[in-house]
C-alpha cells in the first residue's frame, strides 16, 4: 500500500512538473523574445554593457537600496568624488558574465512585473511602489531558502513566473551586494564614515622613495 502511494505521489509529482514546465514554456515565449532582442542591441553597441532601459531600472534600484536623506548621502553622491555609480556597474557587470545573466533577465522581470502589476514600466512607477516590488522580490527570494515539498516549489516557480518576478526574485541578492559594494568602496562613503582609505592604495612601486 505504501510503495502504491510512494507510486502515484511520485507519477503525480512528474505530471504537475510537466504541465506546469509547458504552461512556463508558454509564458516565457514574450520574454525570451525580448530578451534575445536586447541581447542583439547589445552586441552592436561595443561601450556601456547596460542598454538604456535597463541602466534606468538598476539606478531606481540602487536607489532604494542606498537612499539618500538629510543626514547621510547616498548612491547618488557617489559620482561627486567619482565616477558615476551606475558606470562602476556596468563595468561589474561587463567582467562577469554571471552577472550578465542575472542582470539582463532580473532588470527585465523588475518590467515585466510593474507591467503585469501596475500598468506602466518599473521608472514610471511612484517610489513607495517601486520599493514594494523590490521588497516583494526579496520575499520570493527569501522563500526560496525553505526547502519545501517539490509540488511547492513547482507551484512558487509557476506563480513567480505567471507574475514576471521570477527573475527579479534571483537579481535581488546579487544587486543588493553590488550597489552597496559600490557604495562603500567609494571616496564619498569614505568621507561621509571619516575613513581615509586603505593604506598606499597604488601599491608600494618604489621602496626608497616616498610618494
Amino acid at each position: 500500500m505504501e510503495a502504491t502511494l510512494r507510486h502515484f505521489r511520485t507519477t503525480g509529482t512528474k505530471s504537475l512538473g510537466r504541465l506546469l514546465n509547458g504552461g512556463l514554456g508558454f509564458i516565457l515565449n514574450n520574454f525570451n523574445q525580448e530578451l534575445d532582442q536586447r541581447n542583439a542591441q547589445r552586441k552592436e553597441n561595443s561601450g556601456q554593457w547596460l542598454r538604456p532601459e535597463e541602466a534606468a531600472v538598476a539606478e531606481a534600484l540602487a536607489k532604494i537600496i542606498v537612499p539618500s536623506d538629510e543626514e547621510s548621502p547616498g548612491i547618488d553622491e557617489v559620482c561627486f568624488l567619482g565616477p558615476r555609480a551606475i558606470s562602476s556597474l556596468d563595468k561589474m557587470i561587463r567582467e562577469c558574465t554571471n552577472r550578465q545573466h542575472l542582470y539582463s533577465r532580473g532588470l527585465l522581470s523588475f518590467d515585466i512585473w510593474a507591467l503585469r502589476e501596475h500598468g506602466c514600466k518599473f521608472v514610471e512607477l511612484s517610489t513607495e511602489q517601486q520599493t514594494n516590488l523590490f521588497r516583494g522580490a526579496q520575499e520570493i527570494n527569501d522563500s526560496w531558502k525553505v526547502k519545501p515539498a517539490l509540488t511547492t516549489r513547482l507551484w512558487r516557480r509557476f506563480a513567480a513566473i505567471r507574475r514576471g518576478a521570477y527573475y527579479a526574485g534571483l537579481l535581488y541578492p546579487r544587486i543588493r551586494e553590488d550597489s552597496l559594494q559600490i557604495f562603500y568602496t567609494s571616496r564619498v562613503s569614505w568621507v561621509w564614515l571619516g575613513y581615509d582609505g586603505p593604506p598606499m592604495e597604488r601599491g608600494y612601486s618604489n621602496l626608497t622613495q616616498p610618494r
